[in-house]
């Protein structure tokens, strides 16, 4: 076995080496030198993922190297089981390595059915079975929504439900059916944890590009105008929200929708970081919805709603 210091040296060097591989990913990948869903993506991912494990094992030798030398500067390298550890370290060392390699067996596997080394998430996500319908709507009883849905359902009412999988949205009472969406947020009345407030819906199978995601909302609008839904806009009362919007009186429709009881906004959420100088309709973006009561929905007032367009 090696030394402490060998031991420290070698534990650091691969934790900078990931430090610089993390760093020079990034540069390389906003300059376009390392693209999404490419063949050397993934041989960084790979690389990556074997430092990360390289520098995981060699913190084993380390900590115990380090406990030793410890002991001994407070002069209990003579205590029984202290001195044990000295004599067996090797040993030691060598079982938890080989805890991690079998936990590592299990995990690998299935990683790499999950899609994690893939050069394409998105072409592996399309290829996953939906794991069910969750048919839900605010205002409709937490019973109901599990009686209805096919989907199983994670979380309890005296919380959230929530989980991140792949699954097909039924708003309920509506003729509107959202494939394929990534995750579920969904809250019930504080004063009555059996009927559900508002929700939260990842739409979205994977990131898109801006005019992607243009034409995503654009789809969405029009599925919900042929089923009935009203669209929203502010209305600009005061003279003061006027002024605030440059003198005009209403504003822009198609975000937030209205149908029955149920209020319906399209939004949007940008995934990587804002570049300096990028060009406008740039970035990574996905689609979700946001649903709720129109007695609870924040602001509902100052909507008005008409039939689209």
């Amino acid at each position: 076995m090696f030394s402490l210091k060998v031991y420290a040296i070698i534990t650091g060097a691969l934790f900078a080496a990931i430090i610089v591989m993390a760093i020079a990913g990034n540069v390389l990948h906003d300059q376009g030198l390392l693209p999404d869903n490419s063949g050397s993506q993934v041989a960084a991912r790979v690389i990556f993922f074997g430092l990360f494990l390289a520098f995981g094992y060699s913190t084993i030798p380390l900590m115990v190297k380090l406990v030793l030398a410890g002991q001994d500067k407070i002069g209990n390298a003579d205590v029984g089981i202290v001195r044990t550890l000295a004599a067996h370290q090797t040993g030691v060392i060598v079982a938890f390595w080989t805890l991690i390699t079998l936990g590592l067996a299990i995990a690998i596997p299935a990683a790499i059915q999950d899609g994690f080394f893939d050069a394409d998430p998105a072409a592996e996500i399309a290829k996953t079975p939906s794991r069910g319908t969750l048919v839900v709507r605010p205002g409709m009883t937490v019973d109901d929504m599990h009686r209805l849905s096919s989907l199983k359902i994670k979380g309890s009412p005296t919380s959230v439900f929530a989980d991140g999988t792949l699954f097909d949205f039924n708003i309920a009472g509506t003729g509107i059916t959202l494939p394929r969406c990534r995750y579920y947020y969904i809250t019930t009345y504080s004063k009555d944890r059996s009927r559900i407030e508002m929700m939260s819906v990842g739409t979205a199978q994977s990131k898109m590009s801006r005019p992607q995601l243009e034409a995503a909302n654009e789809a969405l609008r029009a599925r919900l105008a042929g089923d009935g839904w009203l669209t929203g806009h502010e209305v600009y009362r005061s003279a003061q929200d006027q002024t605030l919007h440059g003198g005009a009186t209403r504003g822009p429709s198609g975000a937030v929708w209205l149908k029955g009881d149920t209020v319906l906004h399209i939004e949007a959420r940008r995934m990587d970081d804002a570049r300096p100088g990028e060009a406008p309709g740039t970035g990574e973006w996905i689609q979700f919805v946001e649903l709720g009561e129109r007695i609870s929905w924040p602001g509902f007032a100052r909507y008005a709603f008409e039939p689209a367009k």
